[in-house]
């Protein structure tokens, strides 16, 4: 990973680059692609004392560093639905080869007046279930569940954001994937790591979003470090 700024190495959520080299030595994927909406895009805002790099960006960095030739594509775009990342995302990531993919979307869906939890979820599968059908590896990630937005009231927000994070999870169940669920993560009670629209993460969020990613590959891979220190 990229050389980092004064506190990100102190930051008991984020991770060394010797530590995620460790953790994805035995990393078999050369070809990373990424789909999802703005939080797969990056890079948020700016946090002083932290690298201004979207988490996906340190994730093909710390794979990077074991394989150099590693070919990255990250395909996100601003706030697309889950089924406007189906419909614009998949069938350029097929056309790609990858096999490692990350998923990151369904934020945009649960910010809409009605969310429907079933419609997003079956979006969702019909990105992640031809991803597995050619052989890639994916990645599903819920995204943080404290975020805020005067669009919706807060506990409404929080309510959509854990049902999202439970559908992901059984996507993952479903087809064989690996889940990360930010809204589980310790950091997720910070406001810290929210830029000043209290919806979209910073440049710390995305910090730990990535240490979260390449520790959860770490597991998947049965490298096993540190939970949250480097």
């Amino acid at each position: 990973m990229n050389a980092r700024s004064a506190d990100e190495p102190y930051d008991p959520y984020c991770i060394s680059p010797a530590m995620a080299t460790e953790l994805l030595t035995q990393a078999p994927w050369r070809r990373f692609v990424v789909l999802g909406d703005a939080f797969a895009e990056g890079p948020g805002e700016p946090c002083e004392g932290y690298d201004d790099v979207p988490w996906a960006h340190g994730v093909a960095a710390a794979l990077r560093s074991v394989h150099p030739d590693l070919a990255y594509l990250n395909l996100a775009q601003r706030n697309p639905i889950a089924a406007e990342v189906r419909a614009r995302q998949l069938g350029k990531a097929l056309t790609f080869q990858p096999d490692l993919a990350a998923v990151a979307a369904g934020g945009s869906d649960v910010l809409r007046e009605s969310f429907d939890a079933d419609a997003t979820e079956a979006e969702l599968a019909r990105v992640i279930a031809p991803l597995r059908d050619a052989g890639v590896e994916v990645v599903i990630l819920a995204p943080f569940g404290s975020g805020s937005t005067g669009d919706l009231p807060r506990d409404v927000l929080r309510r959509r954001l854990q049902l999202l994070a439970e559908r992901t999870y059984d996507l993952a169940l479903r087809n064989g994937a690996i889940h990360v669920d930010l809204s589980a993560h310790p950091a997720d009670a910070d406001p810290g790591i929210f830029g000043a629209d209290g919806w979209h993460v910073n440049a710390r969020g995305h910090a730990i979003a990535a240490a979260a990613t390449i520790r959860r590959l770490g597991v998947h891979l049965g490298v096993y470090g540190p939970p949250t220190l480097h």
